[in-house]
């Protein structure tokens, strides 16, 4: 009766992002001593309660989480190095010389994520594909799917900063395959008044455990890089709107448990 009642609170997506095969499996896990009732992100918070209620357990620390598209290397910014015609797939196209655009490291842009999200929370513009925040789950499809292993679990928090971008090339030859890429100048990394920022060769990745978002680091890039805010649906002009605005408080982020 308890499993089935854990069963029930489920949102029966069988994603996979709680870490078991699929709902069943999570649910059978956690009425076989599973402590964790907070391991389902399609679900949130109220199925958290909900689960921890039924097994008795204390009230979880539910962390709301996103998935984000780590490139801006949209037409604009990149440009084709040779005319690409084969199966439409960014699998496909990453298997002949990493695909066609100037930049290896990028989102190819023909949409596997798209095709893989249940909730119809990503869209392509511009070449490339964006997450709406506002309709994502973050089930995990996506960062499965993507073959550049671009997207990534991120807190949900409305002010993120994010290096938007993934290439480990020096800086000279980003500069020449994409005008936004991160050269791995560095400055970010001393700007940081927290230490959330830590140089994986000539790139720059911001720890959303650490940041409390001072907005130095945006002060001081020189390629726009970085971001601020997770992108939501797109506006008139097809790019995709932020979850910020100018005048937005800028507030630490609370304490973290765990990240995905």
């Amino acid at each position: 009766e308890k499993l089935e009642k854990v069963r029930v609170a489920l949102p029966g997506v069988n994603c996979g992002a709680c870490g078991y095969s699929g709902c069943d499996a999570y649910a059978k896990a956690l009425c076989d001593g599973e402590q964790d009732a907070a391991k389902c992100p399609v679900g949130g918070k109220d199925t958290a309660v909900r689960l921890a209620g039924i097994l008795g357990l204390a009230p979880p620390s539910f962390i709301p989480q996103v998935a984000y598209v780590h490139c801006q290397g949209t037409e604009d910014h990149t440009k084709k190095r040779y005319t690409y015609s084969g199966t439409i797939s960014c699998a496909a196209a990453q298997g002949l010389f990493s695909g066609p655009n100037s930049c290896t490291y990028g989102c190819i842009g023909f949409g596997d994520c798209v095709a893989v999200c249940p909730y119809q929370a990503i869209y392509l513009s511009g070449g490339i594909a964006h997450i709406d925040s506002k309709r994502c789950k973050a089930c995990g499809l996506c960062v499965a799917t993507c073959p550049k292993n671009l997207i990534k679990i991120i807190p949900r928090h409305y002010n993120a900063y994010s290096v938007t971008c993934r290439n480990k090339w020096p800086g000279a030859q980003t500069r020449k395959n994409c005008t936004v890429g991160c050269i791995g100048c560095a400055r970010c990394y001393k700007a940081c008044p927290s230490g959330a920022i830590t140089m994986e060769g000539p790139l720059a990745v911001i720890d959303q455990l650490l940041c409390t978002h001072c907005n130095k680091c945006l002060e001081v890039c020189p390629t726009h890089a970085i971001l601020r805010g997770l992108p939501q649906a797109a506006g008139p002009d097809g790019r995709p709107t932020r979850s910020q605005a100018a005048d937005d408080p800028v507030s630490p982020t609370p304490p973290l448990k765990s990240v995905m």
